[in-house]
């Protein structure tokens, strides 16, 4: 089989000496879907955001098709029929979503007088957008959709473009459980009609799903390329971390009768119902599951908890207290923590250091200096050096570093130790495995099962049915902002009968 793409002793060291890649290879054969997986900060990113022409290597070769490449920018790559759908999107926001699918190639819809002839253009995506069975309207502003729409958009940008190599860094981690398979056809479909894809993934199942070679790549180096039908998801977990994994010991029945967080009749509305007459209650100890296909209240509901958005109607009781007209600075200082789902938008400020975004949100007198409003550098600095040593968090040369230097993974890492370690009274928590490696993600699973144990009553918002059941003790489903129906984790959890319940096939009223 030809190869389309082949990448031999890649080397980067980014400046200030964090070295992400250290004479990686991988190949790429033509029809193929390739998985990439490995570790946080193992390097999947960096070696596909080089063929992509995004990161210039220190050293190595690229061959496309067999000929030697050299990709200084992504419009190389773009004329060499790459595309790249990011972790991270890449869309601008205020554009509306027809003129981010053409931006770049807007030469190609010229009309009269120079101007761009944008119902031309709107035909031609009409086709793609049937063809992937993607109901979304074109003049709607970017910022306006939620997270798995932009993604959606991302990846028609990328198809649009004519991409014959389509590199997807984990593509299903804003999908529903129910949207997976279906993403997953669709990306077996893609293949038979000879497009080669690279599958950036942690989610092994998946990977073995869809995958016909898996490589892994560890600490910057290639550690070996496997036949999917050749190989275990435990050897390739345990190639991924270097050791074996310790998996999670289970979590706990018994669940104290005291009550922590109680919602009564919580409604939100806007232009329409965010959310309907929600009430449910939260006891000391106990993991409540929120599951619900992406949309359908889950953003709203969590924000509206920590003080992020103010309910229309309806009371929310925090440890017997009414805390409707409470700042979200109070809610903190009360024990209430908040893992966002977005941790580039809202979770972390990138251009700040690593140990500003670990102090962050926290009350000033801990880093404070006795008697001064000076910032205690040491405290603040061995705050940071706990984070990052207990929460695993990599790729770090100094607590100083922006946060943007970091991978998407490790800065989830820092979002989420942030809020952990302080054991909240009430911790939210909203996809807090996204991006995640398998090794990282059994290590937070152990650390929410910790907090609970510890009394702590947490919120777990996910869109992992199998994390959402393999943690919580009890499942609410959330569909067009009401609860249609619960789960208990003592009676069993039927993945189907959620899913259902989830996409509105069953439990609506």
């Amino acid at each position: 089989m030809q190869s389309a793409v082949r990448m031999e002793k890649i080397y980067k060291t980014y400046q200030g000496g964090i070295t992400a890649l250290r004479g990686a290879d991988f190949s790429l054969d033509e029809g193929e879907i390739h998985a990439l997986v490995g570790e946080n900060a193992a390097g999947k990113t960096t070696l596909m955001n080089v063929l992509y022409g995004l990161v210039k290597p220190d050293k190595g070769n690229i061959y496309i098709h067999g000929k030697k490449k050299i990709i200084p920018h992504p419009k190389y790559s773009i004329n060499y029929g790459i595309g790249m759908v990011h972790q991270h999107f890449m869309l601008v926001p205020d554009f509306t979503v027809l003129e981010n699918i053409i931006l770049g190639n807007e030469k190609s819809f010229i009309g009269y007088g120079w101007n761009i002839h944008f119902g031309k253009a709107k035909e031609v995506i009409k086709d793609l957008l049937k063809k992937l069975d993607i109901d979304i309207a074109l003049d709607r502003v970017v910022n306006e959709l939620s997270i798995g729409l932009q993604q959606k958009v991302e990846i028609l940008k990328a198809l649009f473009r004519g991409a014959k190599i389509l590199v997807l860094d984990e593509p299903t981690t804003v999908l529903a459980p129910n949207e997976i398979d279906n993403f997953l056809d669709f990306l077996e479909m893609l293949r038979k009609q000879g497009t080669t894809i690279v599958f950036i993934s942690h989610r092994l199942k998946e990977v073995f799903k869809i995958a016909d070679r898996i490589t892994i790549l560890r600490r910057g180096k290639t550690i070996t390329t496997l036949k999917t039908n050749e190989t275990s998801m435990e050897e390739v977990s345990d190639l991924m971390i270097g050791r074996r994994l310790e998996y999670l010991t289970s979590r706990s029945e018994s669940v104290s009768t005291k009550k922590v967080l109680e919602l009564k009749n919580v409604s939100l509305k806007d232009d329409i119902f965010r959310l309907k007459s929600i009430s449910f209650c939260i006891r000391e100890g106990e993991i409540l599951g929120i599951a619900g296909v992406e949309g359908n209240g889950q953003s709203e509901l969590a924000e509206i908890i920590v003080g992020l958005r103010k309910s229309t109607n309806g009371e929310i009781w925090f440890n017997g207290e009414n805390i409707d007209g409470i700042s979200i600075f109070e809610r903190r200082k009360k024990g209430i923590r908040y893992v966002p789902d977005d941790r580039i938008r809202v979770g972390l400020s990138l251009s700040a250091s690593i140990v500003e975004n670990s102090i962050m949100g926290y009350s000033r007198e801990p880093f404070l200096k006795k008697g001064h409003f000076t910032l205690n550098w040491k405290e603040a600095i061995g705050f940071s050096r706990k984070l990052i040593d207990g929460y695993g968090i990599k790729g770090i040369k100094s607590p100083f570093e922006k946060t943007s230097n970091l991978s998407g993974g490790n800065m989830q890492k820092l979002m989420v130790g942030r809020e952990f370690i302080s054991s909240p009274k009430l911790l939210v928590i909203s996809q807090p495995t996204m991006g995640l490696d398998v090794g990282a993600q059994i290590s937070i699973h152990k650390k929410i099962l910790e907090l609970s144990r510890r009394g702590t009553a947490i919120l777990l918002i996910s869109e992992d049915l199998h994390e959402l059941m393999t943690l919580s003790n009890r499942i609410l489903v959330l569909y067009r902002g009401k609860i249609v129906k619960g789960f208990l984790s003592k009676e069993g959890y039927d993945d189907k009968e959620i899913g259902y319940c989830m996409t509105g096939v069953k439990g609506i009223a």
